[in-house]
């Protein structure tokens, strides 16, 4: 390990000049979490907004103003009419304008609507003080001041740069989102804002290039000719002014100070946006492509598995101490298993074929379902079923289409955390099934396996989304197994059961509506699943252990013999141990082999990947 090590460091040493150049990473909004319904004019917070903005409309506005108060909001609003003029008869004619306005994302109405620039023609760089332990801290926290507390539905910038130099992606709707922070420069400009107050202290070099990099990479992307100058515009109210606005032709890369009354981004701050401005005159577009090619095809001489043990490494390295040169080079790795994800065939398999859930329904003689069309009572009679007097042995409730939503009236599971009783988990989509069997009711829901994985409780709609993505992988997997290599129940007319401790905890149709995050991890992964040597395997998945997870045969050696186990392990190569020291009980639970809840959050939440999460529990797997 500390020779591949060695030899990968000097590799990434060779390319330190280029990368510091424009080679950065972007945390995105999906990978920090953020909560994208903050921003749903029907979510509870915004209904909350909407209700007090009507409670204080409703207030009588008994203040007394003043004739000169009246004057100056006469004269404010004349000037404003003033710019707006110049706008749209001098400005708006010599750029691109807005392409469009999103007014809804996911069939929710949104509280503003979202613009979108045809062209990006500008960066502008800000800083903004705020004091926080941590990025992730400051960001999430921010991010919900500025959406709620604030009424603003979003933070003001596309982009924001931490004291420890990480770059966040913030602004929603990602490329050619127009920002909120400079009224008559938003469109078709992109906000960049360093997280300290630098009126008398310069950035630190870190900052520097991150800010630089940033900059870089964002005219690659966006083709910003720096050569040329940009219209920024200069509000002016003063009574010698000649105008209320003032345009002014500029290098595209400004300091807010130079489109605005402000002392933004600070003395020492804005002096280095000079020399940034100097440096990047100097630089190729095509260092970085050229840069990026050289390293992953470098990286692909080693096994994945190498790879993420040296990752592993690193993240413990930098828990303890942070460094930047292990930071840049654990950037790099990551980098290069999502363009390794990117590239990779996903097989195609089928989900037309459905499989079948027993209902741990309560112990009763009688059952009712709403159908699209009529409500069902069904009664058993020793080992036959009745409706309305006719027998059968087996019945299969029908459905109108895909959209038929059934519901077994007679069964109350309101969760104990639901004082409203809006979710009732008693509601099905596809098809139900009801026999009787030993003098007992059976009820059997028959739907797609990927529905029944939306409506799997395995994993929180609130973990990272790479977490959600390795569950629910391992759970597809593991269901699979049990349909396709091994029956649980092969005596019986379903394949598995809704019950935690028997198999995994389904909860129906009404958790597709609260776990919305999950669906769409489900929707991403499609038919993925975990394989050795192209062959399908059943990955267990547990809460936390002591410090490591078992391998195959630590596992054994509880039940059977060192030589039984020692025959058997060989089957199972890539079930090693591995670290697993995140946990915050530090006590055993389940079986504590196989792939760890806690470190696959550890890692999750360091931007690995669901496939880089799961190569380091299982060795040599891939996911197919």
């Amino acid at each position: 390990m500390r020779k591949i090590f060695c030899i990968f460091f000097l590799l990434f040493i060779s390319y330190s000049s280029t990368f510091a150049v424009n080679e950065v990473k972007i945390i995105s909004r999906e990978e920090w979490w953020a909560n994208e319904t903050y921003r749903y004019i029907d979510s509870p917070e915004w209904k909350a907004i909407l209700k007090k903005r009507k409670e204080n409309a409703e207030k009588v506005d008994e203040t007394v103003y003043t004739q000169k108060q009246v004057d100056a909001y006469k004269k404010r609003q004349a000037q404003l009419k003033e710019i707006n003029n110049i706008l749209t008869n001098e400005y708006w004619n010599l750029i691109e304008t807005q392409d469009k306005k999103i007014y809804y994302h996911k069939w929710h109405a949104l509280a503003w609507p979202i613009s979108k620039s045809k062209k990006i023609q500008g960066i502008v760089i800000h800083h903004t003080y705020s004091d926080y332990k941590t990025s992730l801290e400051w960001v999430r926290q921010i991010y919900k001041y500025h959406a709620l507390t604030r009424e603003w539905w979003d933070i003001w910038y596309n982009y924001l740069i931490w004291k420890d130099w990480l770059i966040y992606e913030w602004r929603a709707w990602w490329d050619y989102a127009v920002g909120a922070h400079d009224k008559y420069n938003n469109i078709s400009n992109i906000w960049i804002a360093l997280i300290w107050d630098y009126s008398k202290n310069p950035i630190n070099i870190k900052q520097y290039n991150a800010l630089k990099g940033l900059i870089r990479s964002l005219i690659d992307k966006y083709n910003i000719d720096i050569t040329k100058k940009w219209y920024f515009h200069e509000t002016c109210f003063a009574n010698d002014c000649e105008k209320a606005l003032k345009t002014e032709l500029k290098w595209p890369i400004i300091g807010h100070r130079d489109a605005w009354h402000t002392t933004c981004p600070g003395d020492a701050l804005y002096a280095q946006i000079q020399d940034i401005k100097a440096d990047l005159k100097k630089l190729p577009s095509s260092v970085a492509r050229s840069y990026k090619k050289k390293v992953f095809k470098s990286l692909g001489k080693f096994p994945d598995e190498k790879l993420i043990d040296i990752l592993a490494k690193i993240e413990d390295d930098l828990d303890k101490k942070s460094d930047s040169n292990k930071l840049k080079l654990k950037w790099l790795i990551i980098d290069y298993f999502k363009y390794k994800s990117s590239k990779k065939y996903i097989t195609a398999r089928t989900t037309d074929s459905k499989i079948n859930i027993k209902l741990t329904y309560p112990d009763d003689d009688e059952i009712k379902i709403k159908s699209w069309w009529v409500e069902l009572k069904i009664k058993r009679r020793w080992n036959s079923i009745y409706v309305k007097g006719q027998k059968y042995n087996v019945l299969k409730i029908p459905k109108k289409d895909a959209n038929t939503i059934l519901e077994i009236s007679s069964w109350d599971r309101i969760p104990e955390w639901d004082k409203s009783g809006k979710y009732n988990d008693n509601k099905f989509r596809w098809d139900l099934i009801v026999y009787a069997k030993n003098n007992k009711l059976v009820v059997v829901n028959r739907l797609y396996i990927e529905d029944y994985l939306k409506w799997l409780w395995e994993v929180s709609n609130f973990e990272n989304p790479e977490k959600i993505k390795t569950i629910i992988i391992a759970a597809r997997s593991y269901a699979t197994w049990y349909t396709t290599k091994a029956r649980k129940f092969p005596w019986e007319l379903y394949d598995w059961v809704d019950n935690p401790s028997v198999f995994q905890k389904y909860l129906w149709y009404w958790l597709e509506e609260r776990s919305p995050i999950v669906s769409k991890m489900v929707d991403e992964t499609k038919g993925q699943i975990i394989s050795y040597n192209w062959e399908l395997i059943k990955p267990w998945y547990f809460s936390n252990s002591e410090w490591k997870t078992l391998s195959f045969y630590d596992y054994c050696t509880i039940r059977y013999s060192d030589e039984v186990c020692y025959k058997q392990s060989i089957k199972y190569p890539y079930l090693q141990s591995v670290i697993d020291t995140w946990s915050k009980w530090k006590i055993k639970a389940w079986h504590w082999v196989w792939i760890s809840w806690a470190w696959a959050k550890y890692f999750a939440e360091r931007w690995w990947i669901y496939d880089m999460i799961i190569k380091y529990f299982l060795k040599w797997v891939e996911v197919l």
